[in-house]
């Protein structure tokens, strides 16, 4: 109530507002009042009057009853005893008596009544609607439970306030959905001149705003309501209770779920005779025969039908248990049925129920049966057979093979061809063999099928949880109860886990029986012979394109109906979302093409063509006449595409279940023959199916963009945030907050932040938190300056200065200490040509005339002809590569100053900024780095660079300081990290290594070093284990995915380059090196040759640069096939022409291998392989040596991955065609083409 009370409050107070300010004005104006002002005083009082007319449309309604236009009025001079069955059951229930009473086909009961302004005072007549196919399933005393509990409805006071919700409701539909006049003159208002339109403007988005409320508002009312709603059924069904006793009602809840399965079945069936040319005449008597059979079929004998209840323990009798989440259409809105049962027997009521059928009530069934089946027909009624003969036809339906128990229920709504890729996979390997009787008679076996059943089980209860855990399921009474255990919602992905566990294990078992039975009819048949095999293969084969061509198609087709959802729901589409809509309409277009593009390629024989009724599989489907979908047919292609996605489905699912029970009767007469000995050949040809069919796996489907972004889920009110921030901004504009008055002449600044770090930046007094790559505006007073401070999230002061302004408004940007990229451009649009200007800076504050300032322009604007938006685009967040070598070496050395100075201690590039400082201006990183340790002493990069660039007689002081520290502080791994990493003795700094990667697990830092201790001692499993690791910190990824890469590949395992490029820019090099796809017509290209063995042309695309020419001639003089030209030319080379340290060993080798000089590259090697240099020369030594493969791995001890790649490659170089093949390999697997000779 004090929901609906605040929703009527503030609905009133609006339009009260709203009027009274119309008529105030107005009555001020009349008198005189107004003076200069009077002209927009006016148009104030017009635009209030506007919207109180808005708002009290809104009561002018009558909302007419929405029932079945199909069902029949029912009377009681026509039915007297179904009409004093009815009075008499409302007298005891003291209900007001029906209105009107109508029959419908559905399986339901249920009261629908007219509404309008008067029944907020007044009660509706209510009108109750009986449906025949509930009527159809149920006794006497179960029907008469099910409309007691509607009167039950009729007689509590708690209707009013259902009433009030309701009419509450169409108020809120009035204001919110309804588009009328008042809309028109809106949108007629804010197209025509524009010195009128801003009127039209800003009324339209008033009016938004009151629809906003009047949303969020109704939302609070119908939670209420829904809290009321479970009570008022529950004591609704206390009225059954005590009208015809505890059990009637649950009985008739129990026979439900068996009704709306069998009249959903019927009128399927229905459908497919009326296709046949033979309307069904009595759709209930399909229905009952149907909950019969599938009784059967289930082997449920508690399948619409219930047991006796026991008379010593009726009132601890249960028909229904604690379920997850809630069953059945008619009930949907209803409590579970389990709790619903505990309230009706919580006090038991006995009484017997009345066995007959309820049926008896109708005066003359049988005719209201068939004018209610007839009338589930469109258009003209048509001449409908005899109902035996539809129920001959139903019987033949059911005596289908797969619906036979001998098949312990495996072919019921599953397919048992959805795993297998190809046809091959669902058959075993070898085929059995031995004695295949007792291997037939091994097949459906009892147990087969209580494994089925308990998959189905699990896969509804995984079902169920991941519903209750994704939020789209409520439980049961709020409680999630599993296996007796009550859980948390955060308990629930440990549960799912545990029942995935299950589910592997259970679909594992169902699908190895599936290809058993496959295997040994096949083995079987090829025992026959006699064209057997290839019969069976073709059933099979054209189950498999049906089943995959169906999940395909219905992929497609969810893919299309989640987009369709997802767009439409901030009740706006544009353009990206149209262009979305339409990519995923044509995938349903492309799907549905591909089955009728394929139908010539099915090849049905005789038994396929007489169960589908015709000769050509093509002759099955319609003419197929679905366009692509565009921007201009999209609605049309919408209305037509249902019907198109339908009729494809129904008869490929025709054709599945006539392969299916093909392929099952030909197994059965393979079995006949072999236990006979019977060898005759069947007489039929084998089926055969297109190739190139669409393959769809459980659980693959096509790639999904279905999140809303915030301002999508802002405008739907999606979500706790955006539904609280609609509010605020919509009740800020009810509230008529004057913004734009005070926006005149202010200024406008945008700040981003390229720094890696969130910082703070406080411009007069505004203060504002962005995160790193981020942007904000501020919105300023115009002065003459601006005062700009900005400090780290820890208070540190980056800069602070006094920005110019002129004294006037207009747009700025802000450019954080000048560490971002800024790029001026031109986006053009329509008939624009495109503009290729461009310009590039670092400046710290400008003015800008730019519409687009850090952020995206829009894809298109209004507008006719050719336009154009100028943008400035900030750049920042990659590696120093990407973002250095256009402005100069000034301007690059304050950018990498920049980064080296502020960016976090974890973020991505920090290193490499700092290398590129130490080698633009060394004298002014020691600096820096005092710095950063001072503001963080755990700053690993900062220390390691403290390490690196000091000189032997520094690093003993460097080294000596960050020990001392490590000891003040043995709880910090980064100091112990630093300290560890100065230790000369590797063994003792190695062991070091692990034993602090041990203590702190999760520290990418000792994770990266602990992991280079595991590649050198060979553990190479546990190496990959901390490089995965140490690959998901920012500051490390770069560097350890290229590591990770090289180590999958010796190991031989799949590695996802381009999804481990996408995070390394390093990698992402190597790998565009290896690829050659983004360096055609570049020096760089000539890598792509080497490795594709083309050495002269490799030499010769490298000539236009001089220095990787030289390189490319180190690698190719060593590779497989190498002229003597070429070696003549590497011979040749100056001596440090080329050589680094990669290519620095495969010279070394080279020259050894051709008795060449070797001094100068041996010390190059050394000098250009560090601690790996002394592993690499003893292993090459011992390779020179003659010495055993085992003696030259030895040498290696301790070695890196990219060390054993360089040694390898030696050994390959120096050997040739006598190198083990596990060394070139190991080459090859370590190093990438561009680090390498080619071997071969």
């Amino acid at each position: 109530m004090l929901g609906l009370g605040g929703f009527i409050a503030v609905y009133l107070g609006l339009l009260v507002w709203f009027g009274w300010t119309a008529y105030r004005l107005v009555a001020g104006l009349l008198q005189g009042s107004g003076g200069e002002q009077a002209f927009w005083l006016w148009v104030v009082a017009a635009g209030a009057a506007f919207l109180a007319v808005f708002m009290a449309k809104a009561l002018v309604f009558n909302k007419r009853a929405e029932r079945d236009t199909r069902a029949l009025e029912l009377t009681p001079a026509e039915q007297p005893v179904l009409f004093a069955f009815l009075y008499r059951l409302a007298d005891d229930a003291g209900a007001p008596r029906p209105h009107k009473v109508y029959l419908s086909a559905q399986v339901n009961a249920g009261v629908f009544y007219d509404l309008s302004l008067i029944n907020l005072l007044l009660p509706s007549r209510k009108n109750l609607d009986i449906g025949l196919g509930l009527v159809n399933v149920l006794n006497l005393g179960e029907l008469k439970a099910v409309l007691a509990h509607e009167f039950g409805h009729f007689a509590q006071r708690t209707m009013a306030v259902g009433r009030w919700v309701y009419i509450a409701q169409q108020i809120a539909a009035h204001i919110v959905g309804k588009r009328d006049a008042l809309d028109r003159i809106l949108a007629t208002l804010s197209r025509i001149d524009l010195r009128v339109a801003w009127i039209g403007w800003g009324l339209s988005l008033i009016v938004w705003s009151i629809r906003s409320l009047v949303e969020i508002a109704f939302r609070g009312v119908v939670l209420a309501q829904r809290a009321l709603s479970r009570e008022m059924e529950y004591q609704a069904d206390l009225v059954a209770a005590s009208l015809t006793g505890s059990d009637a009602l649950v009985h008739a809840l129990h026979k439900l779920e068996a009704a709306d399965d069998g009249f959903q079945r019927a009128l399927r069936f229905a459908a497919r005779e009326f296709a046949q040319d033979r309307p069904v005449k009595d759709l209930f008597a399909i229905q009952s025969r149907i909950i019969e059979h599938m009784r059967v079929v289930l082997n449920d004998p508690g399948h619409g039908a219930v047991p006796a209840v026991p008379t010593e323990t009726a009132p601890m009798h249960r028909l229904f248990h604690g379920e997850i989440a809630q069953p059945s259409q008619m009930w949907a809105t209803h409590p579970p049925s389990a709790a619903r049962e505990e309230n009706l027997k919580r006090r038991y009521i006995a009484c017997p129920i009345d066995a007959r059928p309820a049926m008896e009530l109708l005066h003359d069934a049988q005719a209201l049966r068939e004018r209610v089946s007839l009338g589930m027909f469109n258009g003209q009624a048509p001449t409908c057979v005899d109902t035996a003969v539809s129920l001959e036809q139903l019987e033949r339906d059911f005596a289908a093979l797969s619906l036979s128990r001998r098949y312990q229920g495996l072919y019921l709504g599953r397919s048992c061809t959805r795993t297998a890729r190809t046809l091959d996979e669902l058959y075993a390997t070898p085929l059995p063999s031995g004695d295949l009787l007792q291997a037939l008679d091994g097949l459906y076996l009892p147990d087969d099928g209580q494994a089925i059943e308990q998959l189905r089980e699990r896969e509804r209860q995984r079902a169920t949880l991941q519903g209750l855990m994704d939020g789209g399921l409520r439980a049961a009474g709020g409680v999630v109860t599993w296996k007796g255990t009550t859980l948390s919602r955060t308990q629930l992905p440990a549960v799912i886990a545990e029942l995935d566990d299950e589910l592997r294990v259970l679909r594992a078992r169902v699908s190895g029986h599936d290809q058993r039975c496959r295997s040994v009819h096949l083995a079987a048949a090829n025992r026959i012979g006699g064209g057997w095999p290839a019969l069976l293969r073709g059933y099979l084969a054209v189950l498999h394109y049906t089943d995959h061509t169906i999940a395909d198609l219905e992929d497609a087709n969810l893919l299309y109906l989640q987009t369709f959802q997802s767009v439409i729901a901030d009740g706006r589409v544009s353009s990206k979302e149209l262009r979305k809509l339409v990519a995923a309409c044509n995938q349903v277009q492309r799907a549905l093409g591909q089955v009728y593009a394929q139908a010539g390629q099915v090849q049905m024989n005789a038994p396929l063509a007489q169960a589908l009724g015709k000769p050509q599989w093509s002759q099955c489907l319609p003419e197929f006449g679905l366009v692509e979908a565009d921007e201009n047919n999209i609605n049309a292609w919408m209305k037509a595409a249902g019907s198109w996605v339908q009729v494809t489905l129904d008869a490929l699912g025709t054709l599945r279940d006539a392969s299916l029970e093909e392929l099952l009767r030909a197994e059965n007469a393979v079995a006949e023959r072999l236990r006979s000995g019977d060898t005759s050949p069947t007489d039929a040809t084998p089926p055969a199916a297109p190739t190139g069919y669409p393959i769809r796996l459980p659980g693959e489907m096509r790639q999904r963009d279905l999140r809303q972004n915030l301002w999508q889920r802002f405008l739907a009110a999606d979500g706790v945030f955006p539904s609280v921030a609609r509010v605020a901004v919509a009740a800020s504009i009810v509230a008529g907050v004057l913004w734009a008055g005070g926006a005149v002449g202010m200024a406008e600044v945008v700040a981003y932040n390229g720094l890696q770090q969130t910082v703070t930046v406080a411009i007069d007094g505004q203060s504002a938190t962005i995160p790193a790559n981020e942007r904000h505006v501020f919105r300023l007073s115009e002065r003459s300056t601006h005062h700009v401070e900005t400090r780290t999230a820890n208070g540190a002061a980056i800069e602070r200065f006094d920005a110019p302004s002129g004294g006037h408004g207009g747009q700025f940007a802000y450019n954080v200490a000048g560490a971002a990229l800024l790029l001026n451009w031109r986006a053009s649009y329509g008939s624009a040509s495109e503009d290729t200007t461009r310009s590039l800076s670092t400046t710290r504050w400008e003015r800008t005339q730019a519409q687009d300032i850090f952020s995206e322009p829009p894809q298109k604007v209004s507008g006719k002809g050719g336009q154009y938006r100028d943008v400035l685009t900030a750049v920042s967040g990659r590696s120093p590569h990407e973002l250095l070598g256009e402005l100069g070496p000034e301007r690059d050395l304050a950018l990498i100053t920049a980064h080296a100075r502020w960016d976090a201690a974890d973020s991505a590039y920090l290193e490499q900024w700092m290398e590129q400082l130490r080698s633009a201006a060394p004298q002014a990183l020691p600096a820096i780095l005092t710095e950063r340790l001072q503001r963080n002493r755990q700053d690993v990069v900062a220390l390691r660079m403290q390490q690196d660039i000091a000189t032997p007689e520094q690093r003993a002081q460097v080294c000596g300081q960050q020990t001392t520290a490590a000891q003040a502080h043995p709880d910090a791994p980064a100091l112990q990290y630093a300290a560890i990493r100065c230790r000369s003795d590797t063994p003792e700094r190695d062991q070091a290594f692990v034993a602090a990667q041990a203590r702190w697990p999760n520290d990418p830092w000792l994770q990266r070093a602990a992991a280079a201790v595991q590649v050198g001692q060979l553990h190479l499993p546990q190496a990959q284990a901390l490089y995965e690791q140490a690959a998901r910190a920012p500051a490390l990824a770069d560097e350890v995915l290229p590591l990770l890469a090289r180590l999958q590949r010796y190991r031989g395992l799949a590695t996802d380059l381009p999804g481990m490029a996408q995070q390394s820019p390093s990698l992402a090099s190597i790998v565009a090196l290896e690829g050659g796809e983004r360096t055609q017509g570049t020096p760089y290209h000539s890598y792509y040759a080497l490795a594709h063995g083309q050495l002269d042309t490799a030499v010769t695309e490298a000539a236009a640069d001089a220095d990787v020419q030289a390189r490319i001639v180190r690698l190719a003089a060593a590779s497989h096939g190498a002229s003597a030209a070429l070696l003549q030319q590497a011979r040749v080379l100056p001596e440090s022409a080329g050589l680094d340290p990669i290519t620095a060993p495969s010279a070394w080798a080279l020259a050894a291998r051709e008795g060449w000089q070797t001094d100068a590259l041996r010390a190059a090697t050394l000098q250009g392989t560090g601690e790996d240099g002394a592993y690499i020369a003893r292993f090459f030594d011992a390779v020179q040596a003659g010495g055993s493969q085992q003696q030259a791995e030895a040498a290696l001890g301790g070695v890196s991955l990219v060390g054993r790649g360089l040694a390898y490659t030696m050994a390959a170089v120096l050997l040739g065609q006598r190198c083990p093949d596990a060394w070139r390999r190991g080459a090859q697997q370590l190093l990438f083409a561009s680090e390498r000779p080619y071997l071969g």
